[in-house]
């Protein structure tokens, strides 16, 4: 299992899709729902929760790969960005410190919207999206300077 990132462009609200039998939208290649997600508020701006866009475009994804290799890359991006070594608690009772730690108590910054954001589920909406354009074309002199691996999912 991996992490893939779907990109969709111009997008329209389109109550009259159609769903199967068992609720599920029938054109799943040109129709979407997108999840916001409740522990990452105002991400999905620009987007209605609970409402079936049409996508009129299908926009370069991503396969960030494994979950593991996602957040290590994440880390690596707040280290780039210029947040802090910071310690944090881990789920399992252990102390530990990344780059990304520093974004999350900073609350804000270069790429926060994506360092502090679910690595399995959730939508960036058309804002925020925006956003974090504008800190890529801002950082992609000294991205592609670190090279390599980071680079390529840069």
């Amino acid at each position: 299992m991996g992490l893939d990132i779907s990109v969709f462009r111009k997008l329209v609200e389109a109550p009259e899709a159609v769903r199967d039998s068992d609720g599920e939208l029938a054109d799943y290649d040109n129709h979407r729902e997108f999840y916001d997600n409740p522990d990452f508020p105002g991400r999905i701006e620009g987007l209605k929760p609970n409402t079936v866009y049409r996508i009129g475009e299908h926009g370069d994804g991503l396969c960030a790969g494994s979950y593991g290799g996602y957040n290590r890359w994440r880390n690596e991006l707040a280290q780039m960005a210029g947040y802090t070594l910071t310690e944090y608690d881990t789920h399992y009772g252990k102390k530990a410190e990344g780059y990304d730690a520093g974004a999350w108590a900073a609350g804000s910054g270069p790429f926060f919207e994506q360092i502090q954001f679910s690595d399995c589920e959730g939508t960036i909406g058309p804002v925020v999206s925006a956003k974090l354009a504008k800190d890529y074309a801002e950082f992609a002199a000294k991205a592609e300077s670190v090279g390599g691996h980071f680079w390529d999912k840069y």
